[in-house]
């Protein structure tokens, strides 16, 4: 490989993989193998696992593509997917993907008529979900499968309002779902993934603790063999080679900690661009690169003042410190959990 030749990034960074990016997505092969067959069995899917152990990873870059690829022979390659977050609308944010065309999409006109269509059928009832699914008349050989990510977000949710209308809404959405998953008329499927640490509150919502028991997948921590997979096999993807002692140190620096994998995904996008940057030749990426980065202890946080030193004014850094203190909420959950 000529060292002029400049390869995009295989690594997300902080954020989760998405279906796109299935050919980057290495060691939970065998994961996607289990929800396949977990989700055969059930409609109600709850993928739990501790944070950062890549549960959003497992089911965008994983089972979605998967599906797509018409592996559940039993239901064929044609799937609509909408995924979303809670966020401070759960049935609002729900209807906005249903409506679009690539999902259910039965409303001719703007996307905003569609839209409010689409919530109002949502919010008539318990089967409001399969109302929205009949009325699109799908094609008999589509299923739908709608992935609700962060699932924690709808606890939190709840909470914030501070209201009894926030409670019912909160109750209404997760009814929904559950209904949906229940009834066989149509082909719904429903997957959650959540924090391990909110189980507990799912018996606030009658019914769910139920289901989940039912569609439980538990994301058991990496193998150090699949994370040498994981570290390894986007960079070959790429074009690009490690260091077999690099590797070994990634692997040591990790450990048995799997909240890491976010962090050694955003070290290793790091990495990889200071190689890009500053590499002789076809030099693979070494402990060099590795460490001019801040290594995975302090790579994210030498980011974040690289981005903070970068601007220009005191009132911008004084905006950002305030941006960088509100991203997490540990006021109204002290376990800490993402500010929509």
């Amino acid at each position: 490989m000529s060292g002029l030749i400049e390869t995009s990034n295989p690594f997300p960074g902080l954020r989760p993989f998405g279906p796109d990016e299935e050919h980057l997505f290495f060691g939970r092969e065998e994961l996607v193998d289990k929800l396949l067959m977990r989700l055969r069995e059930t409609r109600f899917l709850g993928v739990i696992g501790t944070s950062g152990c890549g549960k959003s990873s497992l089911v965008r870059a994983g089972l979605i593509p998967s599906l797509h690829g018409g592996y559940m022979v039993e239901a064929g390659s044609g799937w609509r997917v909408a995924v979303i977050r809670p966020g401070t609308d759960p049935l609002g944010n729900l209807a906005e993907v249903l409506s679009q065309p690539k999902t259910l999409g039965r409303h001719a006109g703007p996307e905003e008529t569609a839209q409010v269509l689409t919530e109002v059928t949502l919010r008539r009832g318990d089967m409001g979900l399969v109302d929205c699914v009949r009325l699109a008349r799908l094609p008999p050989e589509d299923n739908l499968l709608i992935v609700v990510d962060q699932f924690e977000e709808l606890f939190r949710f709840k909470r914030s309002r501070g209201s009894d209308n926030a409670r019912d809404e909160a109750v209404a959405f997760v009814k929904k779902l559950l209904s949906a998953a229940r009834q066989t008329e149509l082909p719904i499927y429903i997957v959650i993934t959540m924090r391990s640490d909110f189980i507990g509150e799912c018996n606030e919502y009658p019914g769910l603790p139920e289901a989940i028991n039912d569609g439980l997948f538990l994301v058991p921590r990496m193998s150090r063999d699949q994370l040498r997979s994981a570290i390894s096999g986007p960079i070959l993807v790429a074009g690009g080679q490690i260091a077999p002692r690099l590797l070994v140190r990634l692997l040591n620096d990790v450990g048995d900690n799997p909240d890491r994998l976010p962090i050694l995904q955003h070290a290793l996008m790091r990495t990889w661009n200071y190689w890009q940057q500053s590499r002789v030749g076809d030099e693979p990426i070494d402990i060099r690169d590795y460490e001019a980065i801040g290594t995975i202890d302090h790579a994210l946080s030498s980011h974040a003042d690289e981005a903070y030193e970068d601007l220009e004014s005191d009132r911008d850094r004084d905006i950002a410190a305030t941006i960088f203190k509100a991203l997490t909420d540990t006021i109204s959950d002290s376990r800490g959990i993402r500010r929509p």
